[in-house]
């Protein structure tokens, strides 16, 4: 059993550093990397303190950029990602503690930590649009209006777009 922990834990951690090793690296700012996706969608995230843009948020107008920075840097402001990081490790921790007595349980603690996941993520990002808000205004509304999820499900890491400007009118 100890040997799958140190065998899993691990991968939590370097996972996405592995994906940060195919992307290219622009520069570093402020101890923050930049690195390019070659992808043509628009979208930008945070791996640890590592920013990734993707070429179709290179094609965006500076407003619309500086909005979407304000929100990623938001993330990295208020450590999303490690304790996010944090929080799969210990319930993927129990969950093995689990394993050894009741498999079904273990399994049942998995879905839910899935699930607990999406919810957190969802959170997360309304603080991240309220912290990133109060830098640039009504300018991260009209990205989420024109950029963000028009539907969402328990699965999904974004609120949709009504849900996340009703909690920017606070």
């Amino acid at each position: 059993m100890n040997l799958i922990i140190f065998a899993i834990l691990p991968l939590i951690f370097i996972g996405d550093r592995l994906q940060l090793r195919r992307l290219k690296s622009l520069f570093t700012i402020q101890g923050i990397r930049i690195f390019l996706d070659n992808n043509e969608s628009v979208n930008a995230y945070i791996i640890g303190k590592n920013l990734v843009i993707t070429k179709g948020f290179l094609k965006l107008d500076k407003s619309e950029q500086r909005a979407i920075l304000a929100h990623e840097m938001s993330h990295i402001v208020l450590n999303h990602y490690l304790k996010m990081k944090i929080f799969v490790a210990v319930g993927l921790l129990f969950s093995l503690f689990l394993f050894q007595f009741n498999i079904v349980l273990s399994l049942i603690s998995l879905i839910l930590i899935f699930l607990l996941q999406k919810f957190i993520s969802k959170r997360q990002e309304i603080q991240a649009d309220r912290l990133a808000y109060s830098i640039v205004g009504d300018e991260l509304k009209l990205v989420i209006k024109k950029y963000g999820d028009v539907e969402s499900s328990i699965f999904s890491s974004h609120p949709t777009i009504n849900t996340r400007l009703k909690m920017l009118s606070f």
